[in-house]
Parts: C-alpha cells; sequence; structure tokens
C-alpha cells in the first residue's frame, strides 16, 4: 500500500476515533471511568493500526541512547515532570488516579506514535526541523481542542510540551523515549495534588519555559557535535 492511501486510512481512522471520544465525553464526566475506557480502547486500536501501516515512517530515525547522558537535558526532564507536582490539582480517587495512570501509557504511545512518529517526520521533509516542530505541536494542541478547559495555561502547555517531545525525538531518534517522558508526565498529573496546597497553574510556564529552553539549548549542542564545522587555519 502506498503512502497516500495509508495517510487517508490515517486520517480517517482519526476522525473516527476522535468523533466517538467526544461523543463519550459529551455523555459522560470528563474524568470517569466510563470515558477513559472508551478512550482507551480507540487508542490502542487506532495505534495499532498506525503501527501496521506506517512502522517503517515511525521506526525512521536511528536511536542514541548517549544524547540523554546530557546535564542540560536531564535538568529540563526534570523541570518538565515538576510541572504537575508544583500545579497538578486533578484531585481523582485513588482507583482512578491509578487507573488514569496506567492508561497514560495508550495515551503516550497513540500521540507520539501519530504526532511525532508520521506527521512530524513527513513535515520535516518539506519544513525542515524548527517548523515541523512547531507546525506539529499546533496541530497537537488543535486535537486536544474539546477535550479539555480551554485556558491558556492548558493549551500553552500542551503547544510546548510538543516542542520539548518534538526535539527530544528528532536528536535523540527515539520514539521510546518520547513515549516515556510524555506517559511519565501525564501519569504524575493523575495522582495531583502532590503538594498540600499546590500552586496557580500560571506558575507552571516557569517550569515549562526553562524546560523547553535548556532542552532546546541541548539540541542546538548536539547537532553541533553530529555536524562540526570545518576551520582552515590561515596563519
Amino acid at each position: 500500500m502506498n503512502l497516500t492511501r495509508c495517510l487517508v486510512i490515517v486520517v480517517v481512522t482519526e476522525l473516527f476515533s476522535m468523533a466517538i471520544a467526544r461523543l463519550a465525553i459529551h455523555f459522560y464526566e470528563p474524568m470517569s471511568f466510563e470515558v477513559e475506557s472508551v478512550r482507551t480502547v480507540l487508542r490502542i486500536a487506532t495505534a495499532s493500526i498506525y503501527w501496521w501501516l506506517l512502522r517503517p515512517l515511525i521506526l525512521s530515525r536511528t536511536a542514541n541512547p548517549s544524547t540523554f547522558r546530557s546535564p542540560l537535558l536531564i535538568i529540563g526532564l526534570f523541570l518538565f515532570l515538576l510541572i504537575p507536582v508544583v500545579v497538578g490539582h486533578y484531585n481523582l480517587s485513588p482507583p482512578l488516579a491509578f487507573f488514569f495512570a496506567i492508561t497514560s501509557v495508550p495515551v503516550a504511545v497513540k500521540e507520539e506514535f501519530l504526532f511525532r512518529g508520521i506527521i512530524q517526520n513527513l513535515l520535516i521533509e518539506k519544513f525542515g526541523v524548527v517548523k515541523s516542530v512547531l507546525l506539529t505541536s499546533a496541530l497537537f494542541t488543535a486535537w486536544h481542542i474539546g477535550v479539555w478547559e480551554h485556558t491558556v495555561w492548558v493549551f500553552s502547555q500542551i503547544f510546548f510540551a510538543g516542542i520539548l517531545l518534538g526535539v527530544i525525538y528528532i536528536r535523540s531518534g527515539s520514539i521510546l523515549a518520547a513515549i516515556v517522558i510524555h506517559a511519565a508526565y501525564d501519569a504524575l498529573f493523575s495522582f495531583t495534588p502532590l503538594l498540600s496546597a499546590p500552586f496557580n497553574a500560571n506558575w507552571g510556564f516557569v517550569p515549562l519555559l526553562a524546560s523547553v529552553a535548556l532542552v532546546s539549548l541541548w539540541a542546538s549542542g548536539s547537532r553541533q557535535r553530529a555536524n562540526p564545522s570545518v576551520h582552515t587555519d590561515t596563519a
């Protein structure tokens, strides 16, 4: 099957999945066992289809685990995962919190396959690294409309998280790394509040923007090391 047909199937599948998920949200509480069960089945099904159709594209980058030794990346990821700790306030019951934490894995698998593995990989060939990451993050944000509360913080968080995941995927070459980071971030939110009195959500911009800045610096340094300039002595 050629790429065009595969992408048509992906689009149709995703639109169908989005429609069913939003119907479930309409009839039940968004943060409920019923809605999350329906969405988890859809995520597993769609991720399986995307993997079957476009596995070579999803795995088209060569993973380089050594890139994760950078202090800049480690600090950036620490700040990123700190966000749920300081501003999270889901207030789920313990059984529901564990359920959402577990389902964060299929969430991450499906979304990383679709957005980083497929969309970003396709866009990068035409638009280059920076534009592809930004465009993919914009689509990633728009895709969440109708699912989460419509606030500046919520959608800014999704957009910048998409940038961070996109940059890490490009520079590390590992879709697994993007999945693990994404799943850990979502799982941490499930158990919030982790502080007795969480900060106002707007304080989340501090670690969020700092983490994106550090990861971007790491990525820039990784690119320079991978493509060193050639210097000629003229003395």
